[in-house]
């Protein structure tokens, strides 16, 4: 098994008793969500196996479960002018759209033509 950084997206390499992940990823220019252009700056992570070790007196047993994706934005979308934290936010999944005030859907209610008012 002669695997080195190179060839293998996730190298493993022994040093004594501790294990080292050597992680060929970089830097990636990513989307914009806001405005679609190709245009942010990026550190990309990628996807891989992960061991956890168990340990009980019959033995110890690895399981490997697989570690996601992950993009680190480095910096705001030049074009639309999007902050850091929103793009960081929308790409680990966790934006929130604003919210509609009460006024903001009376009047997209009024302007689509329904009535504002029950009358009997």
């Amino acid at each position: 098994m002669d695997r080195t950084a190179a060839t293998c997206p996730v190298a493993s390499v022994y040093k004594g008793t501790f294990q080292i992940l050597i992680m060929v990823s970089g830097k990636a220019r990513v989307e914009c969500p806001f405005c679609h252009q190709v245009c942010v700056t990026a550190f990309h992570k990628p996807s891989f196996l992960e061991g956890r070790t168990s340990r009980i007196s019959a033995g110890s047993r690895i399981k490997y479960h697989r570690v996601p994706e992950r993009y680190f934005i480095q910096g705001d979308c030049p074009n639309c002018k999007a902050r850091n934290k929103d793009l960081q936010a929308w790409y680990d999944g966790t934006h929130e759209e604003k919210k509609q005030t009460h006024e903001e859907r009376i009047q997209r209610l009024k302007d689509s033509g329904l009535p504002t008012r029950v009358e009997f």
